[in-house]
C-alpha cells in the first residue's frame, strides 16, 4: 500500500476506493519498471484479498508473483518469504515500512524506500519520454532530397 500511495494515479484511484484499479495500475507501472529484465522475479505482497469473494492467496502473472494477505497483514508475508529464501541478499526489498527495512537489513537483503522507488521509477520514465521524443523529433528533420526521393520510389 505505502508504494501505491506515491503514485499520484494510484494515490487517486485509491482515494476514491478503487482498490483494484490502483493494483491494477501498480502492476502496469512495475511491468513497465522491470520490462528489460527479463531474469527478475518480482514478488507483489497486497493486504487483504484478490476481491471480496476469493480464496485466492497467490497466483502467477507473467513475471509476477502476486500474494493476497486475506486477514494477515502484507507485512507478515514479506517476513515470511524472506525468512524462507535461501539467499536475501538477491531479494530486493521496497517498502517505507520501517520493520520491513530493519528486518530486511539484518538479513542483508537489498532495501528502496517506496520513496527511492518512485523517483527511479519517475526517472526512468521521464529517460524514456526523452528518448521517444528525440526520435519522432529526428523523423521530423528534413532529409537529403536523396532520401526523399528514395522513400518514393523504394519499398
Amino acid at each position: 500500500m505505502n508504494l501505491m500511495y506515491k503514485f499520484p494515479d494510484l494515490a487517486f484511484c485509491l482515494g476514491e476506493y478503487r482498490l483494484q484499479d490502483a493494483r491494477d495500475g501498480l502492476l502496469a507501472h512495475l511491468k513497465r519498471f522491470y520490462s528489460e529484465k527479463k531474469q527478475t522475479k518480482v514478488l507483489v505482497f497486497f493486504d487483504g484479498k484478490k476481491d471480496f469473494t476469493s480464496d485466492c492467496y497467490s497466483e502467477e502473472m507473467g513475471d509476477f508473483s502476486l500474494h493476497y494477505s486475506h486477514e494477515k497483514k502484507a507485512d507478515e508475508l514479506i517476513i515470511g518469504y524472506l525468512n524462507l529464501c535461501p539467499v536475501p541478499s538477491q531479494c530486493l526489498v521496497v517498502s517505507s515500512d520501517k520493520e520491513i527495512i530493519s528486518f530486511a537489513r539484518r538479513l542483508r537483503a537489498k532495501r528502496m524506500t517506496s520513496e527511492e522507488f518512485y523517483a527511479e521509477w519517475l526517472k526512468r520514465e521521464t529517460e524514456e519520454d526523452e528518448t521517444e521524443f528525440n526520435h519522432l523529433k529526428e523523423g521530423l528533420t528534413p532529409s537529403s532530397e536523396t532520401d526523399y526521393w528514395e522513400r518514393q520510389f523504394l519499398p
